[in-house]
């Protein structure tokens, strides 16, 4: 059976590159982008479907006790080359909201429900608060990622959202027409996972490749490559969710 490649496009993964698609074609590695809800990739992954897949550390909470898969790597973030993502919470600057609890019973923009930056990061918060992220807003409105988040904000359409930092850091304006009333620091990156079925040489070739990557538009990305998978950060998040989901 061919080796597949499933993974998040919402992250931006440079895989029409020269490197990435020589790379994937010289292996015969079937390729297949997922946009929007990542809830198909979560189901696909569960049905065993994917060799290797690229995704949010919430994609993999559902997959932790799953003996198939492997994390292999976590990205690196392009804005300081570590393995954590700060993700900032943003509401209108003439809102009245100054402080998370405010937020309560208000509208939250999100990408989709495996998003770290606009899901994870709230759903954590709201569980320090003591309550669950369905139970304390009254809505969690679906957007495009990063951008759209924004601009639900700003044309009312949500009360708040929380987006990657150096999304929001991108452009000037965004400081004068949103504020930033709280931050989460050091979320996992997504990450890069193996299944174990897969012959030894194939992982061992995809595992090289991954950690020596580096993208040449380092400006323009979320995440400039690879690093090896940063386990103490990731099994800690999980325990959390487990805690925030139970």
């Amino acid at each position: 059976m061919a080796a597949t490649f499933l993974y998040d496009a919402n992250l931006r993964l440079e895989v029409d590159s020269p490197e990435w698609s020589g790379f994937l074609g010289d292996h015969g590695i079937h390729v297949a982008g997922y946009h929007g809800d990542m809830a198909p990739l979560t189901k696909q992954l569960e049905q065993h479907t994917a060799t290797f897949s690229y995704l949010p550390v919430l994609n993999y909470f559902y997959l932790r006790a799953d003996p198939v898969y492997e994390p292999i790597a976590s990205a690196v973030y392009a804005a300081d080359g570590t393995t954590g993502i700060p993700s900032v919470l943003v509401v209108p600057a003439g809102s009245e909201v100054t402080e998370a609890g405010d937020l309560r019973g208000k509208r939250l923009a999100i990408a989709h429900r495996f998003c770290t930056t606009s899901f994870l990061a709230p759903m954590l918060m709201v569980h320090d608060l003591g309550s669950r992220i369905d139970e304390f807003f009254s809505e969690l409105v679906i957007t495009p990622p990063y951008e759209g988040q924004l601009e639900a904000v700003l044309a009312g359409a949500a009360d708040a959202t929380f987006i990657q930092e150096d999304v929001w850091l991108n452009d000037p304006a965004n400081a004068e027409r949103t504020r930033v009333i709280a931050r989460r620091d050091h979320l996992p990156t997504p990450l890069f996972i193996a299944s174990r079925e897969a012959p030894l040489q194939l992982r061992s070739a995809v595992r090289r490749f991954v950690l020596n990557y580096r993208s040449a538009n380092e400006e323009s990305l979320l995440f400039s490559g690879f690093a090896p998978y940063d386990a103490a950060a990731v099994k800690e998040t999980l325990r959390i969710t487990e805690e925030a989901t139970a």
